[in-house]
């Protein structure tokens, strides 16, 4: 058995196996958006370690001579926390709806989208907490998930514990001619008033990007609209958000933005940079990246 063999029996899923005698985090089967797993292969290559914490705590040993060493696993153990871990999330949701029945609707203009020259267009699916704004989150049959409370210095939380993965916040708009998937609350609202034809989906995170196409299936002309993390990419040669929106949209063939020669990030700090002519300048942008997508021709990731 080789070592990748061997990690993909323990359920890791690498995205490369490195032979460095170093830790390596990885993801697992069960778990793909997390490193709840790990590797260690030798510089040689001939002896490896690796353990999979959502299923053991226990080291597993892999030779190249043939003998691997892979520890049992507690699966009565597991399924009783995979049970309790079911419980505890339909209770966050219970506890969601019911913080949600409460709440009463946006009156006046939150400071947070003032600081960022956006209007309350787009907000009728939003309510307000202690002077809070709290976005919904919902699945595709429009089932309330998670919410999303964001202060006046734009600082956002999720309710723990609740599942925020494939859902998004629908800002929609009859016969709406464009599909624009998004990452943030704001950059939503600022594509949603700069394009007079397109309906908006906000995923809230990069990660989500692509959980969002897997469950809402978006067709006709679509665009993803990418945080440019520059400065991650400055840091650490990465660029999360076009890299997350750009595999994301080679699903469907969907066509993908970013704002460039910004200081900020997203679409809503570009229509604050640009000054006059931003929203047309935004619209015309989009338009000529987004892709027309067919039902039916999504591809496994």
């Amino acid at each position: 058995m080789q070592f990748e063999q061997a990690l993909c029996c323990a359920g890791l899923r690498p995205r490369a196996v490195i032979a460095d005698g170093k830790w390596r985090r990885c993801a697992t089967e069960d778990k793909p958006k997390k490193r709840n797993g790990a590797y260690k292969l030798a510089l040689d290559g001939r002896i490896g370690w690796f353990r999979n914490w959502a299923l053991s705590d226990d080291l597993n040993t892999w030779r190249a001579d043939g003998e691997t060493r892979i520890a049992p696993v507690d699966w009565d153990r597991i399924n009783r926390q995979r049970e309790q871990e079911r419980r505890d999330r339909l209770a966050a949701i219970h506890a969601v709806r019911r913080f949600w029945a409460v709440l009463g609707p946006m009156q006046a203009l939150p400071k947070y989208l003032a600081d960022k020259l956006l209007t309350a267009q787009g907000c009728g699916g939003v309510r307000m907490w202690r002077g809070q704004i709290v976005v919904p989150i919902t699945d595709k049959a429009g089932r309330l998930m998670n919410v999303q409370l964001i202060n006046s210095q734009g600082r956002k939380l999720f309710w723990k514990g609740a599942p925020v993965q494939g859902g998004c916040y629908l800002i929609d708009r009859p016969h709406a001619a464009l599909t624009a998937i998004c990452e943030g609350f704001a950059t939503g609202l600022a594509v949603f008033q700069a394009m007079k034809h397109a309906r908006v989906m906000v995923a809230f995170d990069c990660g989500n990007l692509l959980p969002v196409v897997q469950a809402m299936a978006p067709t006709g002309n679509v665009c993803f609209i990418a945080d440019n993390d520059h400065g991650t990419q400055e840091r650490r040669g990465v660029n999360p958000g076009i890299e997350k929106a750009t595999n994301a949209a080679s699903l469907i063939e969907a066509g993908v933005w970013w704002p460039k020669d910004i200081e900020g990030t997203d679409a809503a700090d570009a229509i604050k940079e640009w000054g006059d002519g931003a929203h047309k300048r935004l619209e015309r942008q989009i338009q000529g990246a987004a892709r027309y997508v067919a039902a039916g021709v999504a591809r496994p990731p």
